[in-house]
């Protein structure tokens, strides 16, 4: 009988019984070709193919906390040469970073834009501008430019909420470690 993907979900198989089931077929697949390489005279050291079904729990915002130690702020403030003000707007932007992805965004799940952060951290647009590309230049938030506006994220070196760390943040941030 032959298995498709669309057939497999209208059955519903669960995650981890779909991963057993994919992964039964790789290893029939793979000692099939096994045979095949040692008949035509190849060794074949033994191999086992592994595959898990995503395990991870959908995410609900009110179970999760962003963690940091208070006796590193003065290390943190330091290290990337922050003032005052600007130790109070990154404690301030903390509570908008998004799980596992670190970008700054607003309760209704959008990026935060800049009218956004005059809002949230209660100074003007020019305020706004001077602060955050200070911060940008000391390596605490990175800027990406998407279409016609600009994403913020903060570094995971400082603050990182989430248990999978993605290596394009972590990437954006090598330099200001």
């Amino acid at each position: 009988m032959e298995f498709n993907k669309k057939s497999l979900s209208q059955i519903g198989l669960e995650k981890t019984r779909y991963a057993k089931f994919v992964q039964s077929r790789l290893n029939d697949a793979l000692e099939k070709e096994k045979k095949q390489l040692e008949k035509e005279g190849y060794e074949i050291p033994n191999t086992f193919i592994s595959v898990q079904g995503d395990t991870r729990k959908l995410w609900n915002p009110e179970k999760y906390f962003i963690k940091f130690y208070q006796s590193l702020i003065n290390d943190i403030k330091a290290n990337f040469g922050l003032n005052m003000t600007e130790l109070g707007i990154i404690l301030t932007l903390c509570n908008h970073i998004r799980y596992e992805d670190n970008l700054l965004y607003s309760s209704n799940g959008n990026a935060l834009k800049k009218k956004d952060l005059c809002k949230i951290l209660e100074i003007g647009h020019n305020a706004v501008d001077k602060y955050i590309s200070s911060l940008v230049k000391k390596g605490v938030i990175a800027t990406v430019k998407v279409k016609r506006s600009v994403n913020y994220y903060m570094n995971p070196y400082i603050f990182y909420q989430g248990n999978r760390i993605d290596n394009t943040l972590l990437n954006m941030f090598n330099k200001a470690k």
